[in-house]
């Protein structure tokens, strides 16, 4: 069977539409056949481990998709809000339902682009990150100084993971498990290991507005660009993720081996996709997310997903624009590193090696 996540009768309706985590881990997780094979687990509540060291944001709510009520049909080109889906989903466990462990990999890979980063204070410095969930889905230096602990995010979620399949709780500990894939690929996505080029911040170090709302028009313009490129079935993006994946297996890596050159070269990508946003799109892509405030009680990722729609508009104006080749093969390398990752992360997970 060969799928593309979107048009896979596997997955029903009311978990669309599809965000770039859950393609991310959707292509990984196809590639190990292991995983792929595993009988459905009952879904169970949360066993709530270790809140005082990883607090959740107070908005958070842990849905359950396996029970859910189809009710829209959103339009996957124009859909930017990750809790806008096809369905209403029961904030209870639902009583005797299964599945299948590929899919709770998938399906829950958004979550921590919900609310369990948001609204917290886990540092003084976290306002350089856009907030709490920037401060634990990045990791950069800057000036000297470390910001971000993405790394940590990582480990933690998959140490969540192992305690609960040692509970017999194998549906949470899927569940922490897709929320680790989240991480990990974040650490791959330049924007998350580097920010701003260093060129960039000296220039604009004392003009703290136009250095928010530059590097977050060039940082979500990317991440509109690669999520579109998903949607629309690119093959590229697609084969990158399994090539990577299936040869991390065939090498047996081993992840903290590789983590930190993982970053590093996720780190040297960002200068010229940086440029290539100002470059191409300008004042134009900039002007879109005038109305960020760093000062906003939001996180910076919930002011500028309201600004995605019309920074997609200039994005793919031009539908056959020559340029977005460049993006096209930098990102292909950057998936087949992150699938790579994935595929070294998932692999301990399979059969007989947890």
């Amino acid at each position: 069977m060969d799928y593309y996540l979107h048009d896979d009768p596997r997955l029903p309706l009311a978990w669309a539409p599809w965000f770039s985590h859950e393609y991310i881990t959707y292509f990984s997780v196809q590639s190990i056949d292991e995983l792929m094979a595993l009988p459905p687990v009952a879904v169970k509540p949360n066993p709530d481990f270790n809140n005082e060291k990883w607090p959740t944001g107070p908005k958070h709510i842990d849905l359950y998709k396996e029970s859910y009520r189809e009710y829209r049909n959103l339009s996957p080109l124009w859909s930017f809000a990750y809790n806008e889906r096809n369905g209403e989903y029961s904030i209870d466990p639902p009583e005797h339902k299964t599945i299948e462990p590929w899919k709770i990999l998938v399906i829950y890979s958004t979550e921590p682009d919900l609310h369990p980063d948001h609204d917290l204070y886990l540092h003084k410095n976290q306002k350089i990150t856009g907030g709490s969930h920037g401060w634990r889905h990045m990791q950069f230096r800057a000036l000297g100084r470390k910001f971000g602990i993405a790394t940590e995010s990582v480990r933690l979620n998959i140490d969540l993971a192992r305690m609960a399949f040692r509970n017999s709780n194998d549906y949470w500990g899927w569940r922490y498990l897709s929320r680790a894939t989240h991480y990990l690929a974040d650490l791959g996505n330049p924007f998350h290991v580097h920010a701003v080029p260093s060129w960039f911040l000296i220039r604009n170090l004392f003009a703290s507005k136009r250095l928010f709302q530059t590097v977050s028009a060039a940082h979500q313009g990317y991440e509109i660009y690669a999520e579109r490129r998903f949607r629309v079935g690119f093959p590229a993006f697609k084969q990158a993720l399994l090539q990577g994946a299936r040869e991390a297996q065939a090498d047996h890596l081993v992840m903290d081996d590789e983590i930190s050159s993982y970053r590093h070269q996720a780190k040297k990508r960002l200068k010229p996709i940086f440029n290539f946003m100002l470059d191409q799109f300008g004042q134009e892509l900039i002007d879109v997310f005038g109305q960020l405030d760093k000062n906003s009680h939001l996180d910076a990722a919930a002011q500028t997903n309201m600004c995605s729609k019309d920074a997609a508009k200039i994005i793919f104006r031009d539908p056959d624009l020559p340029a977005l080749d460049f993006l096209d093969r930098i990102t292909t390398e950057i998936l087949f590193d992150v699938g790579r990752m994935l595929g070294i992360l998932l692999q301990r997970f399979s059969p007989n090696k947890n």
